[in-house]
């Protein structure tokens, strides 16, 4: 039986790297944030301090056990609300390099307005419609996928960090997991491969970080198989 290694991008050494071979993810539902005049988020009560009860005390009663639960469940949430935010910086970024790319596209049309209008000696060159496509879905095709991976890539950084910190215990619904998830990602072409990397590596810093309260310049790299030949 086949089995496939999660090599790092460096150990791959794909044999095709292009940006404009990737797989496309199904739309995300659109929603919108509320902002004022200015464009900034309306300030809203993000957090408030910690109550005396938490939902285990509250329904049954607190004691120090529910107490500490409670506090696991606050922690657990407050990872997962500081990954979403790595993950909408990954999105910003994104975001900034389809607009820098549709500023050079303004700065052609802007030219050859001037051109037309014998205000420049030399003809600007244009970027040909079907060019400015492609050139443009091979940035935004990551807005979805980016919103399609991030729960899966959380969820396996998250196993490989408890497989690790179990001594490799056996988990047999874990490593069927881990191995499912392996499976998936050697098939997919680099250029989402490197994404789906990105956001494991961002979850595994955060997992780290959060949930065991390590110092993030002492966070370990992350796991990726070594080079040595793929069994059979």
């Amino acid at each position: 039986m086949k089995k496939y290694l999660f090599l790092n991008a460096e150990d791959r050494r794909p044999a095709e790297e292009s940006d404009y071979r990737y797989k496309k993810s199904k739309p995300v539902t659109a929603m919108k944030a509320k902002r004022d005049e200015e464009g900034f988020f309306i300030p809203w009560a993000m957090f408030r301090p910690i109550g005396e009860k938490g939902l285990l005390c509250e329904l049954f009663g607190a004691n120090p056990i529910r107490r500490a639960a409670d506090l696991r469940m606050n922690r657990d949430l407050l990872m997962k609300e500081a990954y979403e935010h790595e993950v909408e910086l990954l999105m910003c970024h994104i975001r900034a390099s389809e607009l820098w790319m549709q500023q050079e596209f303004c700065k052609e049309e802007q030219a050859m307005e001037l051109y037309q209008k014998s205000k420049i000696q030399n003809m600007p060159k244009l970027t040909p419609d079907g060019k400015r496509k492609i050139l443009l879905d091979a940035v935004t095709w990551k807005y979805n996928c980016v919103q399609q991976y991030k729960k899966i890539c959380f969820q396996f950084a998250e196993a490989v960090i408890a497989r690790d910190k179990s001594q490799n215990l056996g988990n047999t619904n874990r490593e069927h997991f881990i191995e499912q998830f392996i499976k998936k990602a050697n098939e997919l072409p680099e250029a989402n491969r490197r994404l789906l990397d990105l956001l494991y590596e961002t979850a595994w810093h955060t997992i780290y970080v959060f949930k065991y309260g390590t110092a993030p310049e002492k966070v370990p790299a992350p796991w990726y198989d070594r080079m040595g030949g793929v069994e059979k």
